[in-house]
């Protein structure tokens, strides 16, 4: 079980640190036995994978409506990329706001929104609460979590969420049929690239992910990935390889993929490295705004939302055209203006598409980052369309 992490490292008594007031044995049993009831549940239809974050001191701030808001501090269990499991003394309400405060190694404290999506009592005075966020987050930015061991963020992924387009490059023909079957039921297009030429020209057409295998002889992982950087490419780079994992591990650290999978592939699994970057990283770049009804600039978002439409349409001609400088104009001016309003994803394409085009000083060689801020502005609401 993984240790309690907070105040309570010092093997005394919690206290009252937190809202539960149990020792150090006692919570770590309680911890221990909602975890041995977890793994007897299935979880063939959980969307996130739950990953263990104990904290003894978790500062949640609830609010109520209509009310002040209550600052506490909870135990947490665990978390994922759509939510948290907190230990509390009391009951709260579904649907009730609340503020999850994590202190961070590297970006100090980070409020996390979301809402009670359950309340369970456990025992006596003891409720676990179920928070759902209002935006998903990386797991990796609060807890370590090893690139080579189970890293996806999803549990399950369905065959109808997955669409986009694969660029496969280095496999024998045998991978790549295995790879073929495994899309069998996605609207996932795959192409098959024989060479490095090729594999950068699809992936400069337009592509979600790149799948590249370095154990075929005429196939060199180093090269292409300086070719891909050289070209100004941002589609991501998802390393498959038969090797160990410490070959693997030299792989990630000198030569930065977006992820390394090890071989031999199943369809699980391959799915779920998939999901990454045609689900996850979709929802990353998330189209709806994420601004607070509360914030000041709340008047100016339908119009922040046209502006990005027409941006989109404005890029389309100038990539036809091949214009460098007013491409790079528009998509430097929305990579400072989105986050602000509550686009942080739609920021951060713009933000790869202008570093592409500082790299290549090419729009055609920038095509695949511009597209793919494109459709994000296209897609732009102000909030959730209902249905």
């Amino acid at each position: 079980m993984a240790e309690i992490k907070g105040r309570d490292s010092t093997g005394q008594s919690v206290g009252r640190i937190n809202t539960l007031g149990l020792s150090i044995n006692d919570l770590a049993a309680l911890l221990k036995r909602l975890d041995e009831a977890d793994a007897a549940a299935s979880s063939k239809h959980r969307r996130y994978k739950r990953r263990q974050l104990r904290l003894s001191a978790l500062e949640l701030e609830v609010h109520h409506a209509g009310g002040v808001p209550t600052k506490l501090n909870v135990v947490c269990r665990n978390i994922s990329s759509g939510g948290a499991a907190l230990l509390h003394n009391s009951f709260l309400h579904v649907g009730t706001k609340v503020v999850l405060n994590f202190r961070t190694p590297t970006r100090g404290t980070v409020a996390v929104t979301g809402k009670v999506a359950h309340c369970q009592h456990v025992r006596a005075l003891v409720h676990q609460l179920g928070i759902k966020f209002d935006q998903p987050i990386k797991p990796a930015e609060f807890l370590q979590i090893d690139p080579l061991e189970d890293w996806f963020t999803l549990e399950n992924v369905k065959d109808e969420e997955m669409r986009g387009c694969i660029v496969l490059v280095g496999t024998s023909d045998m991978e790549a049929k295995l790879i073929q079957s495994f899309l069998k039921g996605t609207d996932v297009r795959l192409r098959v690239a024989q060479d490095q030429v090729t594999a950068l020209k699809h992936a400069a057409e337009g592509a979600d992910l790149i799948v590249a295998d370095p154990d075929q002889q005429k196939f060199e992982l180093a090269a292409f990935m300086q070719a891909a950087h050289d070209a100004g490419l941002a589609t991501p780079i998802l390393v498959t390889t038969a090797r160990g994992p410490d070959e693997r591990r030299k792989i990630l650290k000198e030569l930065d993929p977006a992820a390394v999978l090890a071989k031999p592939l199943t369809r699980d699994v391959f799915a779920r490295a998939l999901g990454e970057f045609l689900i996850v990283g979709r929802s990353a770049a998330s189209t709806v705004s994420s601004m607070n009804a509360k914030d000041e600039k709340i008047a100016l978002l339908p119009e922040f939302v046209r502006s990005l439409n027409a941006s989109a349409t404005d890029l389309r001609g100038l990539l036809e055209r091949g214009e460098l400088d007013a491409t790079q104009a528009i998509c430097s001016q929305i990579a400072s203006a989105a986050p602000p309003m509550g686009f942080a994803g739609i920021g951060s394409l713009a933000d790869q598409a202008t570093r592409s085009l500082t790299q290549t000083r090419s729009v055609e060689s920038s095509k695949a980052a511009i597209l793919r801020l494109i459709g994000a502005c296209e897609s732009a609401q102000a909030a959730r369309r209902a249905g």
